[in-house]
């Protein structure tokens, strides 16, 4: 098999994972509610565990910044338990879909980053979904 049809071959697998990945969240009872913190400016226990956390880092020599998004805030981690975990992660600018990570349970962690070129970008806006406590959104002005 030479070079190319490695890559395709490649590609083809980590695309089947992604959609067994989707087809397990589908088949689960996930909780897909869009949850909002009963006041934004001062977050409880559990809305600090479930609101993203966007950490936007210096731009590389070209023109990308590394956009970090964790679940959880103020020292307090989500879990990662077969019945209790993050199952996805998106990351928006100004409204257009950046990139979206979708997790194991206790194999993974709620956390994932992306290189976004950020130039005449105004917002970014994460959301991550909770399987049991539903689907969690944060903004941040640029």
């Amino acid at each position: 098999m030479n070079r190319r049809e490695a890559i395709k071959v490649a590609g083809i697998v980590a695309m089947v994972a992604a959609v067994g990945a989707e087809a397990k969240m589908a088949e689960t009872n996930m909780n897909r509610m869009e949850m909002k913190p009963k006041d934004p400016k001062k977050l409880e226990k559990g809305e600090l565990k479930h609101t993203p956390l966007i950490t936007v880092k210096e731009k590389d020599a070209n023109g990308y910044t590394q956009v970090e998004i964790t679940i959880g805030q103020g020292g307090i981690i989500h879990p990662s338990t077969p019945d209790h975990w993050i199952d996805f992660i998106e990351l928006y600018a100004d409204g257009k879909l950046v990139g979206k990570s979708t997790l194991e349970p206790e194999i993974s962690r709620g956390a994932t980053a992306f290189s976004v070129k950020l130039d005449s970008v105004k917002e970014l806006k994460a959301r991550s979904g909770c399987n049991l406590h539903g689907i969690w959104t944060s903004t941040k002005k640029i």
